[in-house]
């Protein structure tokens, strides 16, 4: 199936943008160990000063530059890989928790399933991000100044990854219960208990191989998920890792990102989308590229596991074998049909 996905151009489109992006990270981290050149203050040939910072895209190209003068090309390669890998790992995790439960439950407790659909359902009606919010706000959110928060970096990122994987166990368990439960009730599982096959037996060799395309598909889907909840923390300023807080009544409040991951980047310079626009808009129009790219895969992937299905069924129809028997009594000769017509002439 891989291979056939590899020819599909949607598939590839936006793997390919997720390659470049994740590549260009690493690429940059290990070369220039995550560098940001700064421009404070732009000068002419002469010596004459032109502007200070933020600088526009068009005297510091390609990005610009924020309000301290660092470069927003370099700030948008270091954090792909933070953004990307955290909705990547965050999925997995969740993939990975609910997919033994769900394929359990799908498989073991279906009675019990249709018992507790109406509490799942009523679960994904809760509004995540402020669910995350309120869990997460006091971990992340610190006053002051740079190095007086409570919890170190490594506590804060895993206690978030662990709220993220947790928040979504319930419904995506549920999910792959009832794409396992439905498996269960195809024909071909009859046929094969039919023929003797084992509970364990016919999960290993015939659930589990139909089950695997549909994993994929909700990993993705759940990435999307992933990187939409960073979007909306990012936009409530908690940043993944941490959020630096300074109040300032002169200036206003001041919000910075810890590892400087895009959500971090798009709610800490929002506030500045109706005058220096390209400041928040550059890391908004990456977050929705990977976005896009994701959902790019998801489609083509898509695409190549309904063809199979398609020609897999196509395969199971058997045409009826129709056998003509020919012998002498099939034709009637033109010299025959003259005979019997000069004895109905005579007849009359």
């Amino acid at each position: 199936m891989l291979n056939n996905a590899l020819r599909n151009p949607m598939f590839m489109f936006g793997m390919i943008i997720i390659v470049l992006l994740l590549g260009s990270s690493i690429f940059y981290s290990i070369v220039y160990h995550d560098d940001i050149p700064q421009t404070f203050m732009l000068y002419d040939d002469d010596g004459n000063l032109i502007d200070r910072s933020p600088l526009s895209p068009v005297q510091v190209f390609p990005f610009g530059t924020d309000k301290y003068g660092y470069h927003l090309f370099e700030q948008i390669i270091i954090g792909a890989k933070y953004t990307i890998g955290i909705a990547f790992l965050v999925a997995s995790m969740r993939m990975a928790l609910s997919f033994v439960a769900g394929v359990i439950g799908g498989t073991y407790f279906r009675r019990t399933l249709r018992s507790t659909a109406g509490v799942v359902d009523a679960i994904q009606y809760i509004p995540i991000s402020l669910l995350c919010y309120f869990i997460l706000h006091g971990v992340l959110m610190e006053n002051g100044m740079e190095g007086t928060f409570s919890f170190s970096f490594t506590e804060r990122m895993v206690f978030e990854v662990i709220i993220l994987t947790a928040v979504a166990i319930p419904t995506t368990t549920t999910l792959i219960s009832n794409e396992t439960n439905a498996i269960w009730g195809r024909e071909f599982i009859e046929g094969a208990r039919t023929l003797g096959g084992s509970r364990r037996h016919i999960l290993l060799k015939h659930v589990l191989p139909h089950l695997g395309p549909r994993m994929m598909i909700i990993f993705l889907q759940q990435t999307v998920n992933v990187l939409i909840l960073l979007l909306h923390l990012g936009l409530l300023k908690l940043f993944f890792g941490g959020t630096f807080f300074n109040p300032d009544p002169m200036l206003g409040d001041e919000y910075r990102s810890v590892s400087g991951e895009w959500s971090g980047l798009i709610g800490s310079t929002f506030r500045f989308l109706s005058y220096e626009t390209w400041i928040p808009l550059i890391p908004i129009l990456f977050f929705v590229l990977v976005i896009l790219a994701v959902n790019f895969v998801l489609e083509g992937f898509k695409q190549v596991v309904d063809k199979q299905s398609y020609s897999r069924r196509m395969k199971n129809v058997e045409l009826p074998d129709i056998k003509t028997e020919i012998d002498s009594s099939s034709f009637s000769f033109v010299h025959n049909h003259g005979e019997m017509l000069e004895r109905k002439t005579a007849s009359r």
